[in-house]
């Protein structure tokens, strides 16, 4: 039984020392009284994870300038802590000492070499004493102490608002990360227009030659397409291929060498030592032959339907040698 409330005192213990409680003497000193007791009971043992909790606690509160602000719970811990060598943790002492030489050389040392003499009087008597009176000013003028939850609302919000400036720096260097990975965006394509090719014909994405190609291609396919249609045959098999060199072929070609990376398209081998450039000069030329060969079915058939006519009227009006003849 008497293990069991040494079990429960030192989980109040732990729960005190290890939370915001733990600043308050008055919670502390009451569950090192608790552990006392079962220690007297009968349960010596429980003073030695106590004493060991007790060293965290020292480590956690007692180093930098947080001890100023809550020397009355060290105070309390110091005190419990030689009861707990009393009654059986002796070997706490030799911890205590090395953390008390640390404490001193690296806390107490430097507020003093920092502020001198004469903030000794007032890290000893509680912590902040307030500001000194300015010149011209009374000593009921003076900014008046500042109470314990006072100070710690005014150090949380120190914190929070170091936190946000941490936050936003490593926010800003997130985005200059990303800004130097995304690639560039590409030069914004010619705006859409139902007649891609005239789209293309002032890109300056484009080399020089390819532009005078598609200037030739939208002559060609506008004659070709007026010519067929003048002779009736705007549904013809000329017609649409017309068409598709205009509307399809010649569009598709520039697209896929749009695609290609601009400083790569003229220098990079792509097919047999042939450059994009290369293939897209010579697809052109491919449609500008074709584009050539509608014309000249659209013109043979133009011509057949003159010279038909022409042969109607030289059997119809024609003189026949008999009549040339003297």
């Amino acid at each position: 039984m008497i293990s069991l409330l040494a079990v429960f005192a030192l989980v109040f213990y732990g729960r005190v020392i290890f939370s915001p409680l733990g600043r308050d003497p008055r919670p502390l000193a009451l569950a090192a009284v608790l552990i006392l007791v079962t220690a007297f009971l009968g349960a010596d043992w429980v003073v030695h994870p106590a004493a060991g909790m007790l060293l965290g606690f020292f480590g956690s509160e007692a180093f930098g300038r947080s001890w100023v602000r809550h020397w009355p719970s060290l105070l309390t811990g110091l005190v419990a802590g030689l009861a707990f060598m009393v009654t059986g943790a002796s070997w706490l002492v030799f911890p205590l000492l090395v953390m008390a030489a640390v404490w001193f050389f690296t806390s107490v040392l430097p507020s003093l070499f920092k502020n001198g003499p004469a903030a000794v009087p007032g890290v000893l008597g509680g912590g902040f004493a307030g500001r000194a009176a300015l010149p011209g000013e009374t000593g009921a003028e003076a900014m008046p102490r500042l109470g314990e939850e006072e100070r710690e609302l005014v150090e949380a919000g120190g914190r929070s608002r170091r936190r946000e400036r941490r936050e936003e720096r490593r926010e800003a260097r997130r985005e200059r990360h990303r800004q130097a990975e995304e690639p560039a965006a590409p030069p914004p394509a010619p705006a859409a227009s139902p007649d891609l090719l005239t789209g293309y014909l002032h890109d300056q994405r484009l080399p020089g030659e390819a532009r005078a190609q598609l200037a030739a291609l939208n002559l060609r396919t506008r004659e070709a397409l007026t010519y067929l249609q003048g002779l009736g045959q705007q549904g013809s098999e000329a017609a649409y291929l017309a068409r598709a060199v205009r509307e399809e072929y010649a569009p598709s070609a520039v697209q896929a060498y749009l695609r290609l990376p601009p400083t790569l398209a003229a220098s990079e081998p792509l097919q047999d030592g042939k450059t994009g450039r290369d293939l897209l000069r010579e697809q052109l030329d491919l449609l500008l032959d074709a584009t050539q060969d509608i014309l000249g079915r659209a013109l043979r058939a133009g011509g057949d339907d003159l010279l038909t006519h022409q042969r109607f009227l030289e059997e119809k009006f024609g003189k026949g040698e008999s009549d040339l003849k003297l």
